[in-house]
């Protein structure tokens, strides 16, 4: 068994906005892999909401390569394997985004949503945010540090398996009612610059 469970901040709302990505990957039973980077979105136009919530400033970034250099170890990670994000929608644009702006191929993947998974398991928790969750779970964490809720979203399936004892992702995901997206890239043929 092998999943991968990701999460992105961001500077802004807009085309290749992307400024720390977290990675965690693993066997379903403890972490095999991490990978984190800060990294240099498109536009240094940071949105104050964007750093109220994630506390990335522009100054932390400045040095920093944009997403294309780091294409080659984030493909390694996610390709061809089953991926989660907490509120996978979102992830998902995000990464649609940097690919589509940056010229940058496709990675295949299937994804599943780590909100949707507790919402199916643990119906009676407060309400389905990922420091709620991984809290009642017990796990301790920063919030909104890309690399710790990767991991808080890896440890929120590695609970769900736990508890549904499924032998598989695929088969959790039937357990609980769902199934796995392909992941796909948006292309709008409006790039910012090529990598």
């Amino acid at each position: 068994m092998k999943y991968a469970a990701l999460d992105f901040e961001t500077a802004y709302w807009g085309p290749a906005n992307a400024c720390a990505l977290g990675i965690v990957v693993s066997d379903g039973e403890k972490v095999i892999d991490e990978w984190y980077h800060l990294i240099h979105p498109l536009s240094m136009e940071f949105d104050k909401g964007c750093m109220m919530v994630n506390h990335i400033r522009p100054k932390d970034v400045e040095g920093e390569k944009s997403f294309p250099w780091f294409w080659k170890e984030i493909a390694s990670r996610l390709e061809g394997t089953i991926v989660f994000a907490h509120n996978a929608h979102f992830d998902m644009g995000v990464l649609s985004s940097a690919l589509d702006t940056y010229y940058l191929p496709d990675i295949h993947f299937r994804y599943g949503d780590t909100v949707v998974l507790s919402r199916k398991l643990w119906k009676d928790m407060p309400n389905h945010k990922l420091n709620t969750v991984a809290g009642q779970l017990g796990f301790d964490f920063n919030h909104h540090q890309a690399l710790d809720d990767a991991r808080a979203c890896e440890y929120i399936v590695r609970k769900a398996l736990e508890e549904t004892k499924a032998p598989s992702i695929e088969e959790l995901m039937k357990m609980t009612g769902q199934k796995l997206k392909n992941f796909t890239v948006k292309r709008t043929g409006i790039a910012g610059k090529k990598a």
